[in-house]
């Protein structure tokens, strides 16, 4: 975070990353930062950062944030904190806005999923404002990446560009010159998964074109259906495939941009062909419910600033490790693990369902 010559205050994009990192991790770090923000409000434990691996310097980044922040600005170290979170969510809600409501996503119909050390820290906060209702945080949040790149299928995309009428493609040559190519891209995914190891039973391959309208300089991805393709028809793409698929692109088109025009002519640009080998994933294993209450998990309490709560609160802390099946934590509350900490709003309550995931929605909802 730092003070622009105008006299605003910005967040990013520099990063102090890991090395030297935040000023509070005593590394030689001079440039406050999020994580500095967070530990002066009081939403990290400046005793079991890493599970207590890492003490965090509390004093250390008040000071950085009143010197770098707050004191250009007129503002108390608390106020420039919590003016640091509050740029760094309007900036993240932004990037959700472009991958949701500017993609003809309605955010109300969808579930949040918050990983990494801090996402969890921010994320109900960006339900809250986004009207998202239901937010997931995984056990291990901090961890949920590296887990996914261990149990997510393989994957390949091949695509090749042959700009074509789609009033033209049903015609012979083009049918035989689109069949090729889907062919000649699936034979390339092939070899590459046999490489990988990957038995042709575990082998999926998906066809797909890139369509726009003529004259426009973006496409609209539109996945084919397997009918009227491959073994399936000596065609390649025949009339009945072809007509599907422009269909959809018109359909996706205004779900995307709010507007369509069916009347106007379609190109096809890009055709795709994503190559999938399926891997075993391991069984994800289920905790038990127990007869003991989630008074059992808390911790004691601590002293949290919540923008939306006016101010410091009281706020109840848990241990995430205590936490069983069906146990249900309500907000304000801090709920605290090795590698990370989720912020539960007021307002909010938290339900650990049989995989250890912790549910937030609103109320009595969750």
């Amino acid at each position: 975070a730092w003070v622009d010559a105008g006299g605003g205050l910005r967040v990013g994009p520099r990063s102090a990353g890991a090395d030297p990192g935040p000023i509070c991790y005593g590394r030689g770090g001079t440039e406050p930062t999020i994580t500095d923000a967070n530990l002066v409000l009081g939403r990290l434990n400046p005793g079991y950062f890493l599970g207590g691996e890492m003490p965090l310097d509390v004093d250390a980044a008040a000071a950085g944030i009143r010197e770098r922040c707050a004191e250009p600005l007129g503002l108390d170290p608390v106020e420039a904190a919590n003016g640091i979170i509050e740029i760094a969510n309007a900036t993240m809600i932004n990037a959700l806005r472009l991958v949701t409501v500017r993609r003809g996503n309605d955010p109300r119909e969808l579930t949040m999923v918050a990983f990494g050390g801090a996402g969890p820290l921010h994320a109900n906060r960006l339900c809250m404002d986004m009207q998202i209702p239901t937010l997931v945080v995984p056990p291990s949040p901090g961890t949920a990446s590296a887990l996914g790149l261990l149990v997510t299928d393989l994957r390949h995309e091949f695509s090749r560009t042959r700009i074509t009428a789609a009033a033209e493609a049903d015609a012979a040559a083009d049918a035989e010159r689109i069949r090729s190519l889907f062919e000649t891209m699936e034979e390339e995914g092939r070899r590459t998964l046999r490489r990988e190891g990957v038995a042709p039973e575990e082998m999926e391959f998906r066809r797909g074109i890139e369509m726009r309208y003529a004259g426009q300089s973006s496409e609209v991805p539109v996945a084919l259906q397997r009918e009227g393709m491959g073994e399936e028809s000596d065609a390649g793409l025949d009339a009945h495939a072809l007509a599907d698929a422009v269909r959809r692109f018109h359909v996706e088109h205004e779900r995307a941009y709010g507007h369509g025009y069916p009347e106007q002519p379609v190109e096809l640009v890009n055709f795709t062909v994503t190559a999938i080998g399926r891997i075993a994933r391991p069984r994800l294993p289920m905790i038990e419910a127990n007869g003991k209450g989630v008074a059992d998990a808390r911790r004691g309490t601590r002293r949290v600033f919540f923008a939306d709560g006016g101010g410091f609160v009281e706020t109840a802390i848990y241990d995430r490790a205590q936490l069983r099946a069906a146990h249900v934590v309500a907000g304000p509350a801090v709920i605290e693990e090795v590698d990370s900490t989720t912020l539960v709003h007021a307002g909010y309550r938290a339900t650990v369902d049989e995989f250890g995931n912790l549910l937030i929605a609103p109320g009595g909802a969750a």
